[in-house]
């Protein structure tokens, strides 16, 4: 491009389509009418660029998330994603904290130590539910009913039948083991594989680092050191867990049996995948990103990860030394125990978590405007944590039906297996239960708060374009400017969701204090009464059907995640619909859970700069524009690019969650200091929101609202209330789209052109009258935006 001085860089946003669409690049151009029926003409060539002579350049991210179809089984770990983006979203900004804070500092690696136990915790949950499917289900239960189950399941006699090949306990044990393991191999060569794929790096590019934006470290986006330890650290909790659970039986027997040396050869495997899973969860909080740290880290961790291996294989010959007069009785040794013990430590770690963010968030000056009061991080980590329950015990309470056949009262005297599962399985299907019937309530109440809300917005809408308030196009105008504040509700939604937590601990805790009450089927247990007679068997008959609609629930949601997978195959849109999800939780690093959907962003980011970086250093000015969570990563490239790129580098960001999402629920790294530190790095920023979207909002670099990027009132939207002349249909209400056809956006394009090349926008123009995007000077831009400044502040002066 030796003639072309300014290129203009779009980045899109959530579910981009295709290069081709985004570039607008097709033969013709619609001019009137609608996306329904419209008018076309040939579209020339200055249709294609909103500044004369500045070409448009598309970066097309989407493929990253949404382009394959495999993308959607990605949804299966959504607890992982979750407690992975918590241990970004800690309250407080590094840059405001006083000198010598030592007990911020504390806080600090206290709540990401908290994260990452956490993290670890549900590798080991979901190990276990595999392994409560394979070894406790299949390999033990089943088996253990010998000619039962070969009768009622053919395919497993050869675990189960008298005389097949693998129908000792230990040999069964071992072949259940292939399911969990095969999870645990499958996790571990995902996230191998697209560390490759996803991670990249800018040569060339010399970020100048500040403690007020920490996206600006120059290592920021180079995680795979710290996500290598950490998926050895997993993959050996995983394994030793298993390595546990194999030999636990067999320790019981040879006990029992008077075998010694058989019991001191188990007692030491035992010990010694206790051990390798102690010092694996050790490892994981190992502070820093130091490379020294992330060596010698890293190959600890290999080597506890092959140990762990070793000890699964000395579990397995264990196992396979004869033992003729074992057999298999009840539920598997040691899981239930594993399962209640794995709950109360997370009970524990939720409750340092919090505790630590309290202390970030009261500690630290710039409190900002934190979603939650500083406690977004652990209560996501909570939904996290409760939906990877949920889905386990889902998975092994189905797997518990389908296999043995009992899934209606008296389907045992009709011959079915009762194939029993520990009891907090059942705990948590009751916890799906109440989520339930608590989204009901939540989508009840936010309808209603809908409802308030348009007829307050009725009233601005009419003192915004003088019209009456009971008019239709006024309410439908309403409707979408009260569907664009309900961004604010998700605080309140996310706390809500947390009160089946709260009252399944209470439950648990009343249940083991008293005897009385209990989620299994199989009866409530013999205790001293806390209630009287009548109310406890209310109590526990609302336990039961909680636990059987949660059960039923539970199967509906696996069916629904696995028609989505599969739909995701064969509907492009629904694989877009599905990458809507990653492109929101998957832009930061894995830096908590390695196994979690890979970060798009440390591929898009580092491309970014090394195009930007280039087009500047070949003489051009680059105007970025961001979209939605475009803008996000348009704000992560400014902070990785080097100093000399400043001056011929411009933003524009429309549609931006930056400070009514980023801003807010990760505030130590998009807070108004970070976002003020963008806006020094760049020649000129400006920022488009309409009160309609529902996820851009205005961008402050200030506490209080203060420092407002561009100017702090919305577009007008719709541009106007009556029907076009020549038009049939009233203008439509674009929300959270379509920005980039905006007279504004344009306007905000030529601005920008002129501050990286000074007076030559003008000239351009003028030699091209037919040109037409508009063409503003300073004096009559600003005149203009505070037209629309103040006639939409009257508007929102109106819904107070």
């Amino acid at each position: 491009m030796p003639d072309v001085r300014v290129v203009e860089l779009r980045i899109h946003g959530v579910s981009g389509g295709q290069a081709e669409e985004l570039l607008d690049v097709e033969p013709a151009m619609r001019v009137g009418g609608d996306r329904l029926s419209g008018f076309f003409r040939r579209r020339r060539a200055a249709d294609t660029e909103v500044v004369p002579g500045v070409p448009r350049e598309i970066f097309a991210w989407g493929n990253l998330t949404s382009g394959r179809a495999s993308r959607a089984l990605w949804l299966l770990l959504l607890p992982f994603m979750l407690v992975n983006i918590a241990y970004w979203m800690r309250p407080g900004e590094p840059g405001d904290r006083p000198p010598g804070s030592r007990s911020l500092l504390v806080a600090d690696a206290v709540y990401g130590s908290a994260v990452r136990l956490l993290a670890l915790c549900l590798t080991a949950l979901l190990t276990l539910a595999a392994a409560g499917v394979g070894m406790d289900l299949i390999g033990w239960q089943c088996a253990g009913y010998g000619a039962r189950c070969a009768e009622l399941r053919p395919l497993l006699g050869v675990l189960s039948a008298p005389g097949g090949l693998l129908a000792e306990p230990g040999r069964a044990l071992l072949a259940g083991a292939v399911l969990p393991l095969a999870v645990v191999a499958l996790l571990w060569r995902l996230s191998r594989r697209t560390s490759g794929v996803y991670e990249a790096e800018a040569d060339g590019a010399a970020p100048a680092p500040s403690d007020s934006a920490p996206l600006s470290d120059p290592e920021f986006w180079r995680n795979s050191l710290v996500m290598g330890r950490l998926r050895s650290a997993h993959i050996a909790v995983a394994v030793g867990t298993v390595a546990l659970l194999l030999v636990t039986p067999a320790l019981g027997h040879d006990r029992a049996a008077g075998a010694p040396a058989l019991q001191a050869a188990g007692t030491a495997v035992a010990a010694g995948a206790a051990l390798a899973v102690g010092a694996a969860a050790l490892m994981v909080l190992v502070p820093g990103t130091a490379r020294r740290w992330n060596d010698r880290a890293d190959a600890v961790c290999a080597r506890l990860r092959d140990a762990s291996l070793v000890l699964l294989a000395a579990a397995a010959g264990l196992l396979l030394w004869p033992r003729p007069e074992w057999a298999a009785q009840g539920r598997l040794p040691g899981l239930a125990p594993a399962l209640n013990s794995l709950f109360a430590v997370e009970c524990a770690l939720l409750l340092v978590l919090f505790g630590a963010a309290a202390v970030l968030y009261r500690r630290t000056p710039a409190r900002g405007e934190a979603a939650m009061r500083g406690m977004a991080g652990p209560a996501a980590t909570a939904v996290g944590l409760l939906l990877g329950g949920v889905f386990t015990a889902a998975v092994v309470y189905q797997s518990a039906g389908l296999l043995g056949g009992c899934y209606y009262p008296g389907a045992e005297q009709a011959g079915c297996l009762p194939l029993r599962v520990p009891g907090a399985y059942h705990w948590l299907q009751l916890a799906f239960a109440m989520e339930a019937v608590l989204a009901l309530a939540v989508a009840a109440v936010l309808v209603a708060q809908l409802r308030r809300r348009r007829r307050v917005e009725a009233g601005a809408v009419a003192a915004l374009y003088g019209r009456p308030r009971e008019a239709r196009r006024t309410r439908d105008i309403a409707a979408a400017r009260a569907m664009g504040r309900m961004t604010e509700a998700l605080p309140a939604c996310l706390a809500a969701f947390l009160v089946p937590a709260g009252a399944l601990v209470v439950l648990v805790a009343v249940a083991l204090g008293t005897g009385r009450l209990t989620a299994a089927p199989d009866g409530p247990p013999a205790g001293p009464a806390a209630f009287a007679g009548g109310a406890t068997e209310w109590v526990q008959g609302a336990l039961s059907f909680g636990v059987t609609a949660g059960s039923w629930l539970g199967g509906l949601l696996l069916a629904a995640l696995v028609w989505v997978g599969q739909s995701a195959y064969r509907n492009r849109p629904v694989r877009q619909a599905v990458g809507v999800l990653w492109d929101i939780g998957t832009f930061w690093p894995r830096a908590a859970h390695p196994l979690a959907p890979p970060s798009y962003a440390e591929r898009a980011v580092p491309q970014l700069v090394a195009r930007v970086t280039r087009e500047a250093d070949e003489g051009r000015g680059v105007l970025l524009s961001g979209h939605s969570q475009g803008s996000v990563l348009a704000a992560a490239t400014v902070w990785q690019l080097p100093p000399r790129c400043r001056p011929r580098v411009a933003l524009i960001t429309h549609g931006s969650p930056l400070h009514r999402l980023y801003a807010r629920y990760f505030p130590a790294h998009f807070g108004p200091a970070a976002l003020a530190d963008v806006e020094r790095r760049v020649a000129y920023w400006r920022n488009l929101w309409r009160c309609t979207d529902a996820i851009g909002g205005p961008v402050h670099t200030a506490p209080g609202g203060e420092g407002t990027v561009g100017f702090a009132e919305p577009l007008p939207d719709p541009r106007s209330y009556d029907v076009l002349p020549g038009e049939a249909l009233y203008p439509e209400v674009l929300g959270h789209s379509f920005y980039v056809l905006d007279p504004a956006y344009a306007a905000a394009a030529e601005r920008a052109v002129r501050v990286l090349l000074p007076g030559t926008v003008g000239a351009v123009v003028a030699a091209d009258p037919a040109h037409r995007g508009p063409h503003v000077e300073d004096e009559d831009e600003r005149r203009d935006q505070g037209q629309e400044g103040e006639h939409s502040g009257s508007a929102q002066r109106g819904q107070e």
